[in-house]
């Protein structure tokens, strides 16, 4: 995340000193991935929150898994189906294997009493 940041503002100030605009499209990119590395998720009882660029609440006692993840190369770089949770009232949490460790999505599936996806 430190990288991210350093990256953005470093491209922003080559691309004042060389009047290049090609500079900021790198700087803007580099400030996407610092936004996605920047969320976080909170288990609090039956409730999971997760705070960052998708905030939503969803209720562990009625969700259920939509659809399974695959591996984290399938994901990103052949757009792979990612493990989607959604609860009774239609709150949907994606949970990307390349963005977030085993630990987090287990403990999500284990709240939650689902099977861990193949």
């Amino acid at each position: 995340m430190h990288w991210a940041a350093a990256a953005s503002a470093g491209c922003a100030v080559v691309a004042v000193v060389t009047h290049d605009v090609a500079w900021l499209c790198v700087g803007a990119l580099c400030l996407a991935l610092l936004l996605q590395c920047s969320q976080r998720i909170v288990v609090d009882g039956s409730t999971a929150q997760r705070f960052g660029l998708r905030p939503v609440v969803l209720d562990l006692a009625t969700a259920e898994v939509v659809r399974a993840g695959s591996a984290w190369w399938r994901e990103l770089f052949l757009c792979g189906p990612v493990l989607e949770l959604r609860d009774a009232d239609g709150h949907r949490l994606t949970l990307e294997s390349w963005l977030w460790d085993a630990a987090t999505r287990q403990s999500l599936l284990d709240a939650i009493g689902a099977a861990a996806p193949s």
